[in-house]
């Protein structure tokens, strides 16, 4: 069974789908090791990590793909990556499309917002029309190979209007038939539960505690009946945090005896990585 079929089951189950996020492979294979069902890259921590630039749309589409084949052939569980929008006009949709499925991403999702985009915390967000919207989400149903890759739409509404702008453009995109409806920069449970009641499809959420944004509670968006829930950036700024005080405290006392205790053991390290599975068929197939 390939990963999107796989992905599709777990959403036809009940309760919700925890997707914590990465932005390498390494990160991958730590969700998975801790038994998550699924992961998710995030789009903000690959342009973080990939070059040290922000969240602003300066990443090109082969560079997000390539950095989600690399994460998918890492591990056994269904990735879903975050797409932008598309990466240009309906054609480049189609191909962006086209490129993660062959990537062997389980699915991905499409923004609202006009090209180059932002991280929808930024000041500034600017939408495309709705008409534009529904094109790209349009497109993308059509380019895909497989019925099963899933195709989630997104609106950043919420953020540039106002909440009943965002289920507006959330309904138009059930009616285009998105696989699954993302409104973005949800403020409350309140507004989750809402959403919830007024978007009559399944629905995913973003858990990243963005500034505004009260902290909301996973038992009440499964009860509300949310399918999908994604931990975009909380690894990535657990990372940046985490090194930085290291690199701080290492550039000041020059010693990093104080860190050794929160540092995962090598030998467990190795093991995540596979180094066991390496050795043993590099010496079934050696020869000399």
């Amino acid at each position: 069974m390939n990963k999107s079929s796989l992905l599709r089951q777990l959403l036809a189950k009940g309760g919700i789908i925890i997707a914590p996020g990465c932005h390498d492979a390494l990160g991958a294979r730590l969700i998975e090791e801790a038994g998550f069902a699924a992961a998710y890259m995030t789009g903000n921590g690959v342009s973080a990590s990939l070059a040290g630039v922000p969240d602003a749309g300066l990443l090109t589409m082969t560079e997000m793909v390539d950095q989600a084949r690399r994460i998918a052939a890492a591990i056994q569980i269904p990735l879903l990556c975050d797409a932008d929008t598309g990466y240009g006009g309906v054609q480049n949709v189609m191909r962006t499309v086209r490129e993660y499925e062959q990537a062997g991403v389980a699915g991905i999702h499409l923004e609202d917002q006009t090209t180059p985009k932002k991280c929808a915390a930024m000041e500034g967000l600017k939408l495309v029309s709705l008409e534009a919207a529904l094109g790209r989400i349009q497109a993308a149903l059509e380019a895909r190979r497989s019925k099963d890759f899933l195709i989630m739409a997104r609106t950043d509404a919420r953020a540039t209007h106002d909440l009943e702008e965002a289920v507006r453009r959330g309904r138009a995109f059930v009616k285009a038939g998105a696989d699954l409806i993302f409104l973005e920069l949800l403020r409350s449970e309140e507004e989750a539960e809402f959403v919830a009641r007024a978007i009559h499809a399944p629905l995913m959420i973003d858990m990243t505690p963005y500034p505004g944004c009260q902290r909301m509670r996973l038992e009440k968006l499964e009860a509300f009946g949310y399918k999908l829930a994604i931990y975009p950036l909380s690894s990535t700024l657990l990372y940046a945090q985490t090194t930085l005080e290291f690199m701080q405290a290492l550039r000041q006392s020059r010693d990093e005896e104080r860190f050794l205790p929160r540092m995962m053991p090598l030998r467990e390290y190795e093991k995540i990585l596979g180094l066991e599975e390496v050795e043993a068929a590099a010496k079934k197939f050696e020869v000399g």
